[in-house]
C-alpha cells in the first residue's frame, strides 16, 4: 500500500483516481476451474473412484492389459495436468502464460476421447471416466454452455454404451451412467454459480466502500471550502478596506493615520494567516480514536468483521499521530490484499509502552517481502517508529494471516502517568 500523507488513504485514492478496494476472487473468470486448496484435494481425492478400471487392470479382465494400464494412466496424467495448470489463473495470484493456458486445455480435451474408447474397448466399469468428463467440461467451458456440454456427455454415455450392444441391458447401463454423470456435472455447474455469486457479491461490497470513500472526500472538500471562506472571507475584505483607506490617507498626507491602517491589515492578515494554518492542521490531523472508527467503517465496508480492542487514551500528541498512521496504513492492507474475513485491533499498554496490534485472517505475506517492499508503505512504517524508538513487527501468522505489532515507550513523565491510569481504568471496567 502506498504511503500517502492523508487523514484517510482510502478517500485520497478515489481523489486520485486509483482506488480499488478490492478483495481475492474466490473463482477467476469464466474459463478457470475453482482453486481453492480444498476443491483442489477434493479433485485428487475423486480419483479413488476410479478403482472399479484399476481392479480390472490387476485383474486382467481388460486386455490387452498392458493398453488398459496405459489408457488409464493417460487418463490421470491429463487430468492431474489439467488439475495444475488450471490453478492461479488471472484474477488470482498471477497472470498464466498461454503455453500454459494450451497445456491445460489439452489436457482437459483429450479426457473424452479417452474415455470413449476405454469405455468401448474394456467394459462397463470405465464408464465411470465419464463422470470425470463432465466435471471438467462443466468446469472449463463458459458457464453459459456448462449445461449444455453436460447434458452432451450424458447422450455420449448412452450412445458408447447402445454402440457395445443394442440391447436393453445395454440401454438401461447406458442410462444409469448418463445420469450418475449428468448429475454429478450439474452439481459442479451449481458450485461454479455459487460461486460467481459470491465473486459478484464481493465486488458489490468494494463498490459500495469506493462510494462511500468517495462521499467522504466530497463531504471533507466542503467542510474545508467552508472553513476557508468563513476565516478569510471577512477577513481579506477588511484588509481590502483598511488599505484602500490607508491610500486615502496618504494622498490627503494623512501619514501617521495611513501608516495606523496599514498596521492594522497587517495584523489582520498575520491573524489570518494563523486562523487558516490552524485550520489546515486539524484538517489533516485526526485522533486516534477517530482513526479508529474510520478503520472500522472501511474493513466493515469491504466485508471484514473487526474487533476493537482500545484500552488506552489521553496519548501524547506525537504517539496519537504515529499510531493514527499505522491504524490507517494497516487498515488499507487488510482492504487492498488480505483477502481477510476477520481483523483485529488491539491498543494496550505493556511496561510503561503502548502496543498497537492489527491482525487478520487473510493470506498473509512474509516478512522478510513485508520489510522489503517500498510500495507497501510498511517499511515507512518502520522508520517512523524507530525514530520515536519504538519497535515494529511485521508477518505471516502462525495460524495464518497476517500481523502488524508497534511498540512505542511513552517515557517517564506526567503523561506516561495519565496514560497508565486511564488504561487501568479502562482495564477494571472491563
Amino acid at each position: 500500500m502506498a504511503r500517502h500523507p492523508s487523514r484517510w488513504p482510502v478517500a485520497l485514492d478515489v481523489e486520485e483516481g486509483d482506488l480499488s478496494v478490492s478483495q481475492a476472487s474466490l473463482i477467476e473468470d469464466e474459463a478457470t476451474p475453482p482453486t481453492s486448496e480444498r476443491s483442489h484435494g477434493l479433485a485428487y481425492l475423486a480419483l479413488l473412484t476410479l478403482a472399479g478400471p484399476a481392479s480390472d487392470v490387476a485383474g486382467g479382465q481388460a486386455r490387452p492389459t498392458w493398453l488398459a494400464a496405459l489408457a488409464l494412466a493417460a487418463f490421470v496424467v491429463c487430468y492431474a495436468v489439467g488439475l495444475e495448470t488450471g490453478r492461479h489463473w488471472r484474477g488470482s495470484c498471477c497472470e498464466v502464460s498461454r503455453r500454459r493456458r494450451q497445456v491445460h486445455y489439452l489436457a482437459v480435451a483429450a479426457l473424452g476421447p479417452i474415455a470413449v474408447a476405454t469405455a468401448l474397448g474394456f467394459g462397463t466399469n470405465w464408464f465411470v471416466l465419464f463422470i470425470f468428463v463432465a466435471v471438467t467440461a462443466v468446469l472449463n467451458l463458459p458457464l453459459a454452455w456448462g449445461a449444455r456440454a453436460d447434458a452432451a456427455v450424458g447422450v455420449v454415455v448412452v450412445l458408447v454404451e447402445l454402440a457395445r450392444g443394442l440391447t436393453l441391458s445395454n440401454l438401461a447401463s447406458g442410462v444409469t451412467w448418463a445420469l450418475a454423470a449428468v448429475v454429478i456435472g450439474y452439481v459442479a455447474l451449481l458450485l461454479r454459480r455459487r460461486a460467481q455469486l459470491i465473486r459478484e457479491l464481493r465486488e458489490a461490497q468494494g463498490e459500495v466502500a469506493r462510494l462511500a470513500a468517495a462521499d467522504a472526500v466530497a463531504e471533507e472538500r466542503l467542510r474545508f471550502a467552508r472553513d476557508l471562506h468563513d476565516l478569510l472571507g471577512h477577513s481579506l475584505s477588511v484588509i481590502v478596506l483598511k488599505t484602500e483607506l490607508a491610500g486615502r490617507l496618504f494622498d490627503s498626507g494623512a501619514g501617521p493615520q495611513a501608516r495606523a491602517e496599514v498596521g492594522d491589515a497587517e495584523e489582520i492578515a498575520r491573524r489570518s494567516l494563523a486562523e487558516v494554518r490552524e485550520a489546515v492542521s486539524g484538517y489533516r490531523r485526526q485522533s486516534l480514536g477517530t482513526e479508529f472508527e474510520q478503520a472500522r467503517a472501511a474493513l466493515e465496508a469491504a466485508g471484514v468483521q473487526v474487533s476493537v480492542v482500545k484500552m488506552v487514551s489521553g496519548l501524547p500528541a506525537d504517539i496519537d499521530d504515529l499510531l493514527g498512521w499505522v491504524v490507517r496504513e494497516a487498515a488499507t492492507n487488510v482492504v487492498r490484499h488480505s483477502n481477510a474475513r476477520h481483523a483485529e485491533i488491539d491498543l494496550t499498554m505493556v511496561d510503561r509502552a503502548v502496543r498497537l496490534e492489527v491482525a487478520d485472517d487473510g493470506v498473509g505475506i512474509p516478512e522478510a517481502d513485508a520489510a522489503a517492499s517500498d510500495g507497501s508503505g510498511l517499511l515507512g512504517l518502520r522508520e517512523r517508529v524507530a525514530d520515536m524508538g519504538g519497535s515494529f513487527e511485521a508477518g505471516g501468522r502462525s495460524g495464518g494471516g497476517f500481523a502488524l505489532r508497534v511498540t512505542v515507550p511513552l517515557g517517564a513523565s506526567a503523561e506516561t502517568a495519565n496514560v497508565a491510569l486511564a488504561a487501568d481504568a479502562k482495564e477494571a471496567q472491563s
